[in-house]
């Protein structure tokens, strides 16, 4: 009988390594049949920088999706909205005149109280997220064509330019990153520390540096390979530093933990005294602020805003997220995997774009890709049901 739970345990535990690396081994397989297929150039130093400032949209959008499909719910209007709201920013600078910090402030603003918008329905007038999301879609692809008059709106502005087109100082690449590790280190301490006074697990100290000196090699491989170019990219520091703070929040705050209590068991999280509406308000606002940001970056990095911008953009969200281990049932996911699930979307789009693919089977491939993560998702959560 004991051997029989321990098989059980040990299968469990290895399904749980396959769902969380089965991306990383995807992402590496992808980069070594573009860059033999390209002949070196995918993964030239400079090809690497394009593909993470190309990514920063979608991850910022993907780590908002994720909060979303953790609490049980999903987003479908965050393309619509992101090219609305950078059209926004956009008419803010180049037609009121308004300062590049009060035309993302704006953005983000605007964003937030979309996401409210959405949230009531979906949480407060019982509509359901597929149905509410999918109107506001609607709204906001009408409200893009308004603002930009079916033009170009070209976006002229130094600062404003800055957040989608240049880079960290090197120096700042390497203090920025040794900061972060230290930051994780610390809170790592703390945390196996709880564990060892509450719950009495002890992680060995072997497995805590091997875990340490792989980020450490990670991070420094990144900082290293970016700054060979111009150095980190802004966008890409941006999402990093949204990707943190959304990881803490989800982790470490009540907050997260009705989250993931809402999106597990709605019922059960009820009945313990959790606000299930005010929760999913939350997580809705969050992902409209994002949204918002995500706008800004777009229409930064292109320097300009137009009425095709961010189409279609909501679909690699989830797909990002869902690639990332984010379960479609709700309660579980983390929000760096879905960073990396955006960077093998990013990845797939940069590398047909290299090789002249035509965008109708970018779009082909991208379907498939997103019909084969939720059937691996499905799958999985058969498995461990099971």
């Amino acid at each position: 009988m004991e051997s029989r739970e321990t098989g059980l345990c040990g299968r469990l535990k290895l399904k749980k390594y396959v769902r969380s690396y089965a991306m990383i081994l995807a992402l590496a397989s992808i980069w070594i049949i573009f860059q033999a297929v390209t002949q070196g150039t995918f993964l030239s130093i400079r090809n690497i920088s394009n593909l993470f400032r190309q990514m920063s949209v979608v991850g910022v959008l993907a780590i908002g999706m994720t909060v979303c499909l953790i609490a049980g719910n999903f987003d479908l209007s965050v393309g619509s909205v992101t090219g609305f709201l950078g059209a926004v920013a956009a008419w803010s600078i180049s037609g009121l005149s308004q300062s590049p910090m009060a035309a993302v402030l704006l953005a983000v603003v605007i964003g937030c109280l979309i996401g409210c918008w959405n949230g009531f329905w979906i949480a407060y007038a019982g509509v359901p997220a597929f149905i509410a999301t999918l109107g506001s879609s609607l709204i906001f692809k009408g409200g893009l064509y308004i603002v930009t008059q079916g033009t170009t709106i070209p976006v002229r502005d130094p600062f404003f330019l800055t957040l989608g087109q240049k880079y960290l100082p090197p120096a700042l690449g390497y203090l920025l990153a040794g900061g972060t590790l230290i930051a994780f280190v610390f809170f790592d301490v703390r945390h196996q520390s709880s564990l060892s006074r509450v719950l009495g697990e002890q992680v060995s100290y072997f497995k805590r540096f091997g875990r340490y000196a792989g980020y450490l090699l990670v991070g420094a491989a990144f900082v290293v390979v970016m700054n060979s170019y111009e150095g980190i990219p802004i966008a890409v520091f941006v999402l990093l530093g949204l990707s943190g703070a959304l990881t803490f929040v989800l982790a470490k705050t009540r907050f997260g933990r009705k989250v993931y209590a809402v999106g597990g068991n709605p019922r059960a999280a009820r009945m313990s005294g959790i606000n299930n509406a005010a929760v999913c308000m939350t997580t809705f606002i969050i992902m409209g602020g994002l949204a918002g940001m995500a706008g800004v970056l777009q229409t930064a990095r292109l320097a300009a805003a137009t009425p095709g911008a961010a189409m279609g953009m909501e679909l690699d969200a989830v797909a990002s997220s869902v690639i990332g281990g984010v379960s479609l049932a709700g309660g579980s996911g983390k929000v760096i995997n879905s960073v990396i699930g955006a960077l093998v979307m990013a990845s797939l789009t940069n590398g047909m774009s290299l090789l002249n693919v035509n965008s109708d089977v970018q779009y082909i491939v991208k379907g498939l890709i997103l019909i084969v993560a939720v059937w691996f998702d499905v799958r999985m959560r058969r498995a461990q049901n099971g």
